[in-house]
């Protein structure tokens, strides 16, 4: 009897947590999602750099899974330092997983909320040449993105011309119906992405990764078939 050996993922997918959330809370509600991936790509968590109150709908649910973290501090002033923590706070997070896991490569960016509107900066500063530590991000997933006038107008400063610069990777941008950010999310998208890749996912729903498994086979599809020439339908 011949017994198959199934392969380990040589793949990653970081996952940026939304704010005033953390990587466990992540973790859980990204299960049915990495569930349906788990051959394809493994999964890298990111801890945010300031500690937060609660995000929106993570109590009382979460309650026990404390701290709660956010990227970016309303109010800050100091946008650039902003940032700078920012990147610190992936840097770090690449690298211990490089350490431990040098054949699993780290190919694209999931973020939901305010952990979209990070991905969004960091795959802008990918464009730009800004992070050449980061290993290349050859898609990004956003899930119910935050938007931010601070960090466009900070992304327009570093633009040369002032002319922010198309984030030009596939990206898959799933908007909630009934979510209270979906203006938002709608706003980073016309304004941060390039329309000649970017692909959006409606569904039914609020402020939340989507659970049903008809949204999950979307999310899942499109990712496995990133890359190919042929144009996508769902």
């Amino acid at each position: 009897m011949v017994t198959s050996l199934k392969r380990s993922p040589t793949r990653a997918i970081l996952c940026i947590h939304g704010g005033g959330a953390s990587p466990d809370i992540f973790r859980f509600q990204l299960a049915g999602f990495r569930a349906a991936l788990k051959e394809d790509f493994e999964f890298v968590f990111a801890t945010a750099p300031h500690v937060a109150v609660p995000g929106p709908d993570v109590l009382p649910f979460f309650a026990g899974m404390k701290s709660f973290f956010s990227w970016f501090r309303k109010g800050a002033t100091d946008t650039e330092g902003e940032v700078a923590v920012f990147n610190e706070a992936i840097k770090m997070a690449v690298q211990d997983w490089q350490l431990e896991n040098e054949h699993v490569k780290i190919v694209g960016v999931l973020g939901f909320s305010q952990g979209g509107l990070a991905s969004t900066v960091l795959l802008w500063e990918q464009e730009v040449g800004l992070v050449p530590w980061l290993p290349r991000l050859e898609f990004g997933v956003l899930v119910c993105c935050a938007y931010s006038d601070v960090a466009t107008d900070y992304i327009r400063s570093k633009s040369e011309g002032g002319d922010i610069a198309k984030i030009s990777v596939p990206t898959l941008h799933l908007h909630g119906s009934q979510d209270c950010n979906l203006g938002q999310a709608r706003d980073t998208l016309a304004t941060h992405y390039s329309s000649k890749v970017a692909h959006v996912i409606n569904f039914e729903g609020g402020h939340h990764i989507p659970q049903k498994r008809e949204d999950i086979t979307k999310m899942t599809n499109y990712i496995r078939h990133l890359g190919k020439k042929d144009t996508m339908h769902y």
